[in-house]
């Protein structure tokens, strides 16, 4: 069955946000806004991706850091988009590498901003 995803968007001369079904209220601000979320979304949905998949080792931590360049010109989406992945305490180098590679194929969020947008996948390993 497929899973729904519900969000409201709220927009006045004082304010502009929008919330889930939970009730939960997200601000666009002057930093945070439609591509600081899309991004944002972007990691999140990398990151439980590659958690799904069945793998044997661990590790500690993930930094998933993202740049994302627009275009100049209309429609300006993005147009290049670099995640800088920093692991932490991994067991197994390789393995995690393979991971990353398959979420890079089975991520839907990255499936979606790669019909638009060159995507570069750069990962390094620290103790």
């Amino acid at each position: 069955m497929a899973k729904e995803r519900t969000i409201t968007g709220h927009f006045s001369q004082s304010r502009r946000y929008f919330e889930n079904t939970l009730g939960t209220e997200f601000d666009f601000t002057g930093s945070t806004g439609p591509y600081e979320y899309l991004l944002g979304a972007l990691s999140g949905c990398f990151y439980s991706t590659l958690s799904s998949i069945p793998h044997t080792s661990g590790w500690n931590s993930f930094d998933i850091h993202i740049t994302g360049v627009k275009r100049e010109e209309v429609p300006t989406t993005l147009e290049h988009t670099v995640m800088d992945i920093t692991v932490r305490g991994a067991e197994d180098e390789e393995e995690v590498k393979a991971l990353i590679a398959k979420a890079a194929e089975d991520c839907s969020i990255f499936a979606t901003i790669s019909k638009v947008s060159k995507m570069e996948v750069k990962v390094k390993f620290e103790a």
